[in-house]
């Protein structure tokens, strides 16, 4: 497979992990609806716990959604210009090996083999942009 398609399988399974999040997010704030609000001070205002969740919760999704963005956009440079792609594409991997471990140890199986497909996608998508191009035969 080449890295363009790589990329672009890693940012359509992040943007599925998100949507995945968006739904449990409205799971969660229904069930939360009918708890009593216990509020805390926080910063300027009080808070309760389940808007201290959702917050970050919705700071995940934004994070996540970047990393789609940012895995489809170097799907594209992999296809035009590999050698732009740098560390940037060793970053990605390593903040999607981390979100890897967290999803192990905080999620279920599933998550975490999703993580872990991702992460291995990006990985290979990474080193094949990596790699030094053949340089065309001169023409004779």
């Amino acid at each position: 497979m080449k890295a363009t398609a790589l990329y672009r399988i890693a940012s359509v399974l992040l943007v599925m992990i998100v949507a995945a999040n968006t739904v449990w997010l409205m799971y969660f704030s229904h069930v939360t609806a009918s708890m009593s609000p216990v509020r805390f001070p926080f910063g300027h205002r009080p808070v309760s716990y389940s808007q201290v969740v959702l917050g970050f919760n919705v700071f995940c999704s934004l994070c996540v959604l970047f990393a789609a963005f940012l895995a489809w956009h170097l799907g594209s440079l992999a296809r035009t210009a590999p050698r732009a792609i740098g560390a940037l594409g060793w970053l990605l991997l390593a903040y999607l090996v981390a979100g890897t471990f967290v999803s192990l140890i905080y999620f279920s199986g599933f998550a975490f083999l999703l993580s872990a497909a991702i992460a291995l996608c990006t990985a290979r998508a990474t080193s094949l942009a990596a790699r030094p191009q053949a340089a065309p035969s001169p023409a004779k």
